[in-house]
């Protein structure tokens, strides 16, 4: 295609955009072919040769430019699903959007610090902070308990990741620059969810100063906190762990969310079935392709019911309301939470985010 030998059809670009991205096959590819970065760069040809993404996922990606704008179309979205706008045109996208959960919107608390002096922290919160302040809380309540001063730039914007996904460059490089100049600073640079810390993971090296070292929460915390001065209080649960795609194959992190979580005692850990394979959510891909996502996280969902756990922890928030909305349309509500929030709540003394 980039050398001319296949025209751009309906047909090619179809088998570019129904590609999931969930990086299975680059982990699982013996010559080690970087599907990740081909598969953006053909993305961003397509977009480059022509623009075939119905305007209302272009308005969804260029809606990352704002938090505020990602929270208010979130919103829009659910609250016209539910009152059938799109159920003649859009079934499919009509059922995922009715059975999302609201969020609810958190009040910051400040702890009481237990453990020594870590330093500071920069937090990342990217364009879908507003869809989950509860995970936000918890974050900020676990790391300045666990002695990390928290600062949050208030300059920072989205990660660019769904922008670089759909083949937009522009609009990736642009969200990359803005975050280059939040975060011009030594402190570690902390993401709660996996596919953000992902995407700053990726950002090319400098040319202009310096960026932070990028951390998924999960490790940082294993590997930067000194445990042994805090007495998590005791969880007689059985949690299964849903390992997001993001943290599995691109992160390769998916061990520090089971070590953080055997902080606690009496905890039982669960594998969440089917982790190998990709919920659906994908970025914007449960919007863009929303019955064959239905189809992936409805058998996701099917698993963890027959597993039965009293809660399921996913280190991202795509996979968090993707999979709650699949739970929710087999009529179970199992808890689908952050790994933060489980910690978080059973912190000394007691914090309830």
């Amino acid at each position: 295609m980039a050398e001319g030998g296949l025209p751009v059809s309906d047909a090619l670009v179809a088998h570019v955009d129904r590609c999931l991205g969930c990086q299975a096959c680059e982990a699982a590819c013996p010559s080690g072919v970087p599907y990740r970065a081909l598969l953006q760069d053909g993305r961003a040809f397509l977009r480059s040769a022509r623009d075939p993404l119905p305007s209302l996922y272009r308005g969804l990606v260029y809606g990352t430019r704002s938090r505020a704008l990602v929270a208010l179309g979130y919103r829009l979205a659910r609250a016209a699903s539910r009152l059938g706008l799109f159920a003649v045109f859009k079934p499919h996208l009509a059922r995922a959007l009715k059975d999302l959960p609201a969020r609810p919107s958190i009040r910051r608390r400040t702890p009481a610090r237990q453990g020594p002096a870590g330093g500071l922290v920069s937090l990342f919160l990217g364009c879908t902070a507003d869809l989950d302040s509860e995970t936000i809380n918890a974050a900020i309540v676990v790391l300045e308990t666990l002695g990390h001063t928290v600062e949050i730039p208030k300059t920072q914007a989205c990660c660019g990741a769904l922008a670089r996904h759909a083949g937009f460059t522009a609009l990736a490089e642009r969200q990359e620059r803005r975050n280059r100049q939040a975060f011009a600073t030594t402190a570690p640079l902390v993401a709660i969810a996996s596919g953000c810390a992902a995407a700053l993971h990726h950002y090319d090296p400098p040319a202009e100063g310096p960026f932070p070292p990028v951390y998924d929460i999960h490790r940082f915390l294993v590997e930067r906190t000194a445990f042994k001065d805090v007495a998590f209080r005791p969880l007689t649960q059985t949690v299964a762990i849903h390992e997001p795609c993001s943290l599995r194959y691109d992160l390769k992190g998916a061990a520090y969310v089971r070590q953080l979580l055997e902080q606690i005692p009496g905890i039982t850990l669960v594998t969440a079935p089917g982790n190998d394979l990709c919920c659906g959510a994908a970025g914007d891909y449960f919007l863009r392709e929303p019955k064959t996502a239905q189809a992936l996280s409805d058998t996701k969902a099917l698993a963890l019911i027959r597993q039965n756990p009293d809660i399921i922890v996913s280190a991202n928030i795509g996979c968090v309301l993707h999979v709650s909305a699949a739970l929710a349309r087999q009529g179970r509500n199992i808890p689908l939470v952050h790994p933060l929030l489980v910690l978080a709540r059973q912190l000394p003394p007691p914090v309830e985010p």
